[in-house]
């Protein structure tokens, strides 16, 4: 059985890398296709993207810190 924090990271810290991914592509698209005006609202979903991801990843350190499973 997989350990509850590599479930944990593989669940949401990856998946919201890999949206985040996702979303820094987008922009180079769209930039490519010349809607460089929609650019700015997919940043912004991609810094949220990030920042769920910086969250969830303090919260993680800090349960190994605790000594938590």
């Amino acid at each position: 059985m997989p350990h509850p924090l590599a479930e944990r990271i593989h669940n949401r810290t990856l998946q919201l890398l890999g949206s985040a991914l996702l979303q820094s592509e987008m922009c180079e698209q769209l930039i490519q296709l010349g809607r460089a005006d929609e650019v700015p609202a997919t940043l912004a979903e991609l810094r949220g993207s990030l920042e769920q991801a910086v969250v969830e990843l303090r919260s993680i350190m800090a349960e190994l810190r605790n000594g938590a499973s």
